[in-house]
Formats: C-alpha cells, sequence, structure tokens
C-alpha cells in the first residue's frame, strides 16, 4: 500500500512539472501578452511610432515606392513579408528618408518611424524588447498577418 501511495506521489509531481499548454515560468506568465510568430515563411516586421511630442504630424510609410500606411503617435503597423530585400522610406511632411531592409523567414523586426528636421522623417530599427514595449502601449493602425 505504501509502494502505491509513493508511486501515486511521483506521478502527480511528475505530471504536474510538465510543461502543456498555459505552462510556463513564473516570468513568462508574467510577461504579458505574447507576439505572433510570423507566418510560416515570412517574417513579421514592425513599424511603430511612439508618443509624437512636439511634431505631431502623421508620418507615412512605403514599401518599394508604394502606401503601405501612416502613423501617428502612439501607433503601430505589422508587416508579414516573404524573405527578400525591400526598400522603405519614411515621409515627412517636406521630405522622406529612405532604409533597405533585408529579411528573413521567422524573424521579427522593429523599426521605430521619427521626425527628423526639418520636415523629414526616418525609421531606425530598434531592440526586440524595445519595440515590444512600445507596441504594448500603442495602437494597431495596420496589419497583414
Amino acid at each position: 500500500m505504501m509502494k502505491l501511495l509513493i508511486a501515486a506521489a511521483l506521478a502527480l509531481s511528475a505530471a504536474a512539472c510538465s510543461s502543456g499548454p498555459g505552462s510556463g515560468s513564473e516570468w513568462q506568465k508574467s510577461y504579458g501578452k505574447t507576439f505572433y510568430e510570423p507566418n510560416e515563411g515570412m517574417a513579421a516586421l514592425y513599424i511603430i511610432r511612439d508618443e509624437a511630442g512636439a511634431d505631431p504630424a502623421p508620418i507615412g510609410i512605403t514599401k518599394d515606392r508604394y502606401p503601405v500606411g501612416s502613423l501617428a503617435s502612439s501607433t503601430w503597423m505589422r508587416l508579414d513579408l516573404p524573405p527578400s530585400g525591400y526598400d522603405f522610406r519614411a515621409y515627412g511632411t517636406q521630405g522622406s528618408t529612405e532604409l533597405i531592409v533585408t529579411v528573413n523567414a521567422g524573424q521579427s523586426r522593429f523599426f521605430v518611424a521619427e521626425p527628423k528636421t526639418p520636415g523629414n522623417a526616418q525609421l531606425r530599427e530598434i531592440s526586440q524588447v524595445m519595440g515590444r514595449q512600445l507596441v504594448r502601449k500603442g495602437q494597431a493602425v495596420a496589419s497583414n498577418p
């Protein structure tokens, strides 16, 4: 009888420690909502505008010369892209700045769109941690997952 109780206790302990749906470390549970992985064979590219501050004019974004959206204060967009090189531009009220980006399948990359004087705008890559924080505090304006 004692052996049966010990075996049952060990089995329950092992089941409690196994990873299953909803399980994870306390750090993972407290970290907040997770980001979706890029679609199969694609890369997820997030373009974020933080709080606008002194320059509230929207920043227009193009990919390969085609408009993909415009970002106001505290907004973001997600683009799922096949692996390749892309020509992104950020447009201010008077000018634009180009950024060539190459993405690989499975990547998630984060870029911030910010004003650049006088009347111009730019895209700048930021870390995963900073990008995820900005996405969490902002509002989505476009997404194509």
